[in-house]
């Protein structure tokens, strides 16, 4: 006798409502066994019902497909590969800093990764700046305590002097502590002329800019004074590679460090006290140095080195209306926006 679709329908859900109630009624007997058995065919039917599903989504996504290739040939797939952070890591969203300085870079010496930069290959008058690269070639003429005798001319240079009295002897060594503390241009001038001659010095400031990269580069006079003996310019990524080469030198790396120095003629006649002309080394802890400049043409210059473990971050500012102010817009600026490991 054939049954209707409507009768069939009635009777499956009687009988499904029946195995509830029978369910219910083993379930609060506390018949273990059965219960036991309701919850491991649950837990099967959920598990493959799971796996189905990854499975399917596996299949119609091409997620399964990655897998076996990334298993298989895993230059293919390098999402899955091990990533290695590179630091110092931008984490900060802030905009790059406005400054006054026509030229700038921020540098990360032990990577060499350059965190800021506004125009850094504008050639630009260095000022004093230069005397970093006059100290590296004096450092190849002289010995440390080799005697040099003022002259006249160099009692008579332009910009910031230290008082040299013509005729006096002072020690190489501590001509370039004066030099490169207080800025002084007559010490330069001495270190210049006292063995081979200005010009010849000049020379070799010029071969070894270009021996460390300063390609963009060139000297006219080891003082820093404009328009002297034609073109004298650089650059502030020139500048950095100075800086860097510079304070690897153990006695260039003293002086630019150092808050103030004696400057005594051999004889005792002539005694000055030099204070060096970079604030920051009072101002902001963890400051290395490096080098002021000033000239009407220039502006204010400074290339200014600082160490905090990790970090070792070398700021050059160029034609800047204020340059310590700059460079600490810069440092903050760096130091909000990278991590270093």
């Amino acid at each position: 006798m054939d049954i209707s679709i409507t009768r069939k329908v009635a009777l499956y859900l009687l009988e499904f409502v029946v195995k509830v109630f029978w369910a219910v009624d083993k379930i609060l007997s506390f018949e273990w066994k059965y219960i036991s058995g309701i919850f491991f065919k649950c837990v099967v039917f959920l598990l493959s019902f799971s796996f189905l599903g990854f499975l399917t989504y596996g299949i119609f996504s091409g997620y399964i497909h990655d897998l076996i290739v990334a298993y298989t040939t895993p230059e293919y797939f390098p999402s899955l590969q091990t990533v290695n952070v590179s630091y110092p890591l931008l984490v900060g969203t802030e905009p790059e800093p406005e400054i006054t300085a026509l030229s700038a870079i921020v540098v990360d010496r032990k990577t060499g990764e350059v965190l800021f930069e506004k125009n850094p290959s504008e050639p630009l008058p260095p000022a004093s700046t230069v005397k970093l690269m006059t100290a590296l070639v004096a450092l190849d003429i002289y010995d440390l305590d080799e005697e040099l005798i003022v002259t006249e001319k160099c009692t008579e240079v332009e910009g910031s002097r230290v008082g040299l009295p013509p005729g006096e002897k002072f020690k190489a060594g501590d001509l370039i502590m004066g030099m490169l503390i207080g800025s002084a241009g007559d010490s330069a001038c001495v270190l210049a002329v006292s063995k081979i001659g200005e010009d010849e010095f000049v020379k070799k400031m010029n071969e070894k800019a270009l021996a460390i990269g300063m390609s963009s580069t060139h000297f006219s006079n080891p003082i820093g004074l404009d328009n002297i003996n034609g073109g004298h310019y650089t650059t502030a990524s020139d500048l950095y590679r100075l800086a860097v080469r510079a304070v690897s030198v153990p006695k260039i790396k003293e002086a630019v460090g150092e808050k103030t120095f004696i400057l005594e003629s051999l004889d005792g006649s002539f005694r000055s006290s030099v204070v060096n002309t970079n604030k920051f080394l009072w101002d902001v802890p963890n400051t290395v140095g490096v080098k002021t400049g000033t000239t009407q043409g220039a502006g204010e210059v400074l290339i200014y080195e600082y160490l905090e473990e990790p970090k070792d971050t070398f700021i050059v500012v160029m034609g800047s209306r204020d340059r310590f102010k700059d460079t600490k817009i810069l440092l903050d600026w760096v130091n909000r926006n990278y991590h270093w490991k």
